[in-house]
């Protein structure tokens, strides 16, 4: 039972500490996700920029998990039903067939206009998951120092890829390496296309020279690059980088791809009768509207043309390992 001087606050006016869900910072970061916020970017020609470093995956236990998770999952834009609205993690991510994926292709193959309409209302996307160490953002300073999950596309990744494969010095370099990995410049834009606006990620890149891990120093508010042995980190300091890459909020396992559980099969079973004409009698008298292309964190959209795929980070990845 909690003591009286513990509830002492819920009688006495000072629940303002209890109010966090208002605040703009706590609602962005709470779930740990390093995000690229453009509204808060004053210099809207220089766009936003922030420097991270790419870290492995260090799991609580001691082993060295993959570098990024990655993830396909659907937004079903349904505005009314509302109820039939929502995310799903993809069983494409488990080698499995997907629904939601088959749906968007009966659709479109139907032939029939109607039904090629109601397809733009199942989007996709594939994001792919790393811890990243903040150490420089002029937006967000409160985040210097911090381990973080960084959620990124395809632009992103073919980036990191081109790094493994020595395709821009001709030195092949694991961004990820504690001993020899580098530095990646954020420098993000907002550009339009048509009616809709997209964050451009395509000036992003990893610095030329490659260096060991920085480690922050919260007392100085500085960092220091880890010591090296014969091109490696320095065993003296093992123990102390690795606490250092444990110290952290939230988990990569967090954020991996689940299996549907029945309520959410049973929920694509609704959507798939909603969208093709087969509603239940839970939904059938339910006025639908037109579909309609909407502001959602999912870069994909099943719809866009193909032609539009590289003006930006959200549209990168449209359609790939469908």
């Amino acid at each position: 039972m909690a003591k009286m001087a513990e509830l002492d606050e819920l009688f006495n006016g000072s629940l303002d500490s209890k109010m966090d869900f208002l605040n703009e910072q706590t609602k962005t970061n709470n779930d740990g996700i390093y995000r690229v916020d453009l509204s808060k970017v004053k210099d809207k020609k220089r766009g936003w920029r922030s420097v991270v470093r790419l870290l492995p995956n260090l799991t609580k236990d001691g082993k060295v998990g993959q570098s990024a998770i990655e993830k396909i999952t659907h937004y079903v834009d349904i505005k009314q039903p509302k109820e039939l609205s929502g995310w799903f993690d993809s069983p494409k991510n488990f080698g499995e067939k997907c629904p939601l994926t088959d749906l968007y292709y009966t659709m479109q193959n139907s032939k029939n206009a109607i039904l090629i309409e109601k397809s733009k209302q199942l989007k996709y996307s594939k994001k792919y998951y790393s811890y990243v160490l903040v150490l420089e953002d002029e937006q967000q300073p409160e985040l210097v120092g911090k381990i973080m999950i960084f959620q990124y596309g395809k632009t992103i990744k073919d980036k990191i890829s081109a790094e493994r494969n020595g395709e821009i010095s001709g030195v092949p370099c694991n961004v990820f390496d504690l001993s020899a990995g580098k530095d990646f410049v954020l420098v993000v834009k907002e550009i339009q296309t048509g009616d809709e606006t997209y964050p451009d990620y395509k000036m992003s890149m990893f610095k030329p020279e490659t260096t060991s891990l920085p480690i922050y120093f919260k007392e100085k508010q500085a960092f220091k690059n880890a010591p090296l042995v014969d091109g490696k980190i320095d065993p003296g300091v093992q123990g102390k980088i690795k606490d250092f890459l444990t110290e952290r909020d939230h988990d990569l396992e967090e954020f991996a791809p689940k299996k549907l559980d029945e309520q959410q099969q049973s929920k694509i079973t609704e959507i798939t009768n909603f969208l093709t004409g087969k509603a239940t009698s839970s939904f059938s008298g339910a006025k639908e509207s037109k579909p309609a292309s909407e502001d959602f964190d999912f870069e994909d959209n099943f719809s866009k043309p193909a032609s539009t795929s590289s003006a930006s980070e959200d549209e990168d990845d449209f359609f790939k390992d469908i």
